[in-house]
């Protein structure tokens, strides 16, 4: 798997996506804590976290049809310097602001942000297929996951201390930082790009959304697991951005660090997954990776809501309840990994060159659709009533979705097809 660094192009990715990854990391868990701190509500918490996630998915797919049109490696240093300056500036503001600025500051930035992230992740997912050799694609799909685990661990554990010690102010700057040096970095990637023919005519964004949509329709079953990959993040996604600060700073009003050991030990179990993902490479079959890897974390997520069901309401001991959460966290996110890290090398080997950027952007539209509208509901469910109602609500609405996934013959047609 290392053997992937002495790869120039991949190695300048990867350094700057290590770099920002650990920025980004733990200024959304300090954002998020910071939020809950000021306002003391769930709902503004949840409606932060809603607005970044409804401007990503309305720009999203028409940043996936640019995407494929202009120079991928651009698009990546362009879109990072954006989100260091605004993060820099606005930690500057912030520093400056009354407190009662300050929350629009925040909305504001993180707009800015959504609409750089809409190009961003499209552009970097696209563009790994074409300086990676497609029998190596797992292993570098795998070494992200391990990487991104390592910066989640290294960034929620800087986040606890600076935030505790040096205010938020500090982590934006940091965070601001590490977006301009991962585009130092990018700037430096080389891969081909064709050039437009003269004259030839501008993208036509409908048009070429249109043309995506239908290549996906030609692949059996694919949008039946998208439309459930869909409901799957609506039901779940809540449980972790907005169910565990809530449970941690208001319902158990512990300091900043008992979360962030939480999403450490969860980081560690991807990270131990990715690394194993990574030793196998090449010999894992995809689709029965997937089915595990759902199972394991659909078992996993039934477990983390019991718990915080029963700690929430007195009837587990703190210390007996972190004896339990965290192992569960750890073996949930191992299984995730064996999910996540297949599907999407199944979908970068079987999506053809031309149409690549549009077609992950329009998936990742699909599949994140609904999480902005989750996540203001769960602020408005944690706002008038309690975790357990937030879990109980969360895992009714998982069971449908799992089974459409797992048993469904347009969605076992599809898992068959990865190769």
């Amino acid at each position: 798997m290392l053997a992937l660094l002495k790869n120039k192009n991949f190695t300048l990715l990867f350094v700057g996506s290590f770099v920002s990854h650990i920025g980004t990391a733990f200024y959304n868990f300090a954002v998020g804590w910071f939020i809950l701190e000021l306002t003391a509500s769930p709902l503004i918490a949840g409606l932060y976290i809603a607005t970044g996630g409804i401007v990503q998915v309305l720009t999203t797919p028409i940043a996936g049809v640019f995407v494929d049109r202009l120079h991928k490696v651009r698009i990546l240093y362009i879109t990072d310097f954006i989100r260091g300056t605004a993060v820099l500036l606005g930690g500057i503001l912030i520093a400056l602001s009354s407190n009662g600025m300050v929350i629009p500051l925040l909305f504001g930035i993180t707009v800015i942000l959504a609409l750089n992230n809409a190009f961003f992740y499209p552009a970097v997912a696209a563009i790994r297929p074409d300086i990676v050799h497609r029998d190596r694609l797992n292993q570098a799909n795998a070494l992200f996951s391990f990487i991104n685990s390592v910066q989640s661990i290294i960034g929620i554990l800087l986040a606890g201390i600076l935030y505790a010690f040096l205010g938020i102010e500090l982590i934006f700057i940091i965070n601001g930082i590490s977006f301009i040096v991962s585009a130092i970095s990018e700037m430096f990637i080389r891969t081909p790009h064709p050039k437009r023919p003269v004259g030839a005519e501008p993208p036509k964004v409908f048009a070429d959304l249109k043309a995506g949509f239908a290549y996906m329709t030609q692949k059996h079953g694919l949008l039946t697991f998208m439309f459930a990959v869909l409901a799957i993040n609506f039901a779940v996604s809540p449980i972790f951005a907005n169910g565990f600060p809530f449970l941690f700073n208001v319902v158990l009003g512990k300091e900043a660090y008992h979360l962030s050991v939480a999403q450490v030990m969860f980081s560690v179990g991807m990270l131990t997954g990715g690394l194993l993902v990574g030793v196998v490479g090449a010999k894992l079959m995809i689709g029965k990776s997937i089915r595990v890897g759902l199972t394991g974390t659909g078992i996993g997520i039934i477990l983390i809501g019991f718990l915080m069901v029963a700690v929430s309401i007195d009837r587990l001991p703190y210390n007996t309840f972190m004896m339990l959460f965290l192992p569960t966290l750890f073996l949930t996110a191992f299984a995730n990994v064996f999910l996540n890290v297949p599907y999407m090398t199944g979908l970068m080997r079987a999506i053809d060159q031309d149409v690549r950027g549009r077609v992950l952007a329009i998936m990742e539209t699909l599949s994140g659709a609904m999480i902005p509208l989750s996540f203001a509901l769960a602020g408005v469910v944690l706002e008038f009533g309690s975790i357990g109602a937030l879990i109980t609500v969360c895992l009714l609405l998982m069971v449908v979705p799992y089974c459409i996934m797992m048993f469904s013959r347009p969605s076992r047609a599809f898992l068959n097809s990865l190769i």
